[in-house]
């Protein structure tokens, strides 16, 4: 399957796995949270690990797995708290802003060179991302002075080195995409896991009381037929990061039609327009490949 097609996939996935993360932190804990999230995604995919399905690695590439599970977790830990404090329209659309660090990431240190019409869609998704979050302002007071603001900013630029640390591991060490995946999600739990016993646990009683939902489940599953369709387009010879981040971030639409369905979020025709962008964008992107 054409990378193009996974990293479309996988953006659609992406968009029903944030409306059911936003359904999990709602006026809840959000560390334990993340951890028993984490908790499910490892058990679903623990029975390819023991049936063989993994390829063997070395202690030096279980460490790179470990550091990619140490950016994620960071990333995971503001965003999360940012999306349960903020509008899903609006935390969506600034996590949507992550093509534009992963993209100058890429093409300043990996050496990406996309085609000129994938230059031109590149660009207008950006601005089109851009002024998805302008228009999120009017929603918000002191936008930019906004801890959860800042939060959500931090973890999209944590999410970008992500991106960039995949291609790096997936194609340029060669690792299994599928052995990749099982690997991040026991070392990811083990790091949730630390995380909420360490700065929740001990304070559990005096802080946000923890309810357990099972959307949880429902955003493991998801976001492990997303990571699955990502990592398998990232370890594509032929794959551009800068590509696969914008088409990724697509996901922005599903997120931003329940934030006004679903939750009841306030309309913009700024908003929409931002979204016509994209879409004419992920065109321009396809057809210069």
């Amino acid at each position: 399957m054409s990378w193009l097609l996974l990293a479309f996939a996988s953006a659609f996935f992406l968009g029903f796995y944030d409306l059911a993360k936003k359904k999990s932190v709602q006026d809840n804990a959000v560390r334990p949270v993340l951890f028993l999230c984490s908790a499910f995604y490892a058990l679903m995919l623990l029975p390819v690990l023991l049936l063989g399905h993994c390829q063997s690695m070395d202690l030096h590439e279980h460490v790179f797995l470990m550091g990619k599970a140490l950016i994620v977790g960071g990333s995971w830990l503001l965003t999360y708290n940012a999306i349960a404090h903020m509008p899903l329209s609006i935390s969506a659309t600034i996590r949507a802003l992550a093509p534009l660090f992963t993209i100058g990431i890429a093409v300043s240190f990996m050496g990406e060179r996309p085609f000129p019409l994938q230059w031109v869609g590149i660009g207008l998704c950006v601005v089109s991302y851009i002024g998805l979050s302008l228009a999120g302002r009017k929603e918000m007071g002191h936008f930019f002075s906004s801890p959860w603001v800042i939060s959500m900013v931090l973890g999209t630029i944590l999410a970008a080195c992500s991106g960039v640390y995949d291609k790096l591991i997936l194609q340029r060490m060669n690792f299994d995409p599928l052995t990749v995946q099982v690997w991040f999600s026991l070392y990811m739990t083990l790091w949730q896991f630390i995380i909420c016993a360490v700065t929740w646990y001990p304070r559990c009683k005096s802080t946000k009381p923890f309810q357990f939902r099972w959307t949880f489940v429902l955003v493991a599953l998801l976001l492990i037929v997303a990571d699955r369709c990502y990592f398998l387009a990232v370890s594509d010879k032929d794959a551009l990061i800068s590509v696969i981040t914008v088409f990724r971030r697509s996901s922005v639409f599903i997120s931003f039609l329940a934030g006004i369905v679903i939750f009841k979020e306030r309309k913009s025709k700024t908003k929409f327009l931002a979204l016509l962008g994209i879409v004419a964008g992920l065109c321009l992107i396809s057809l210069g490949k």
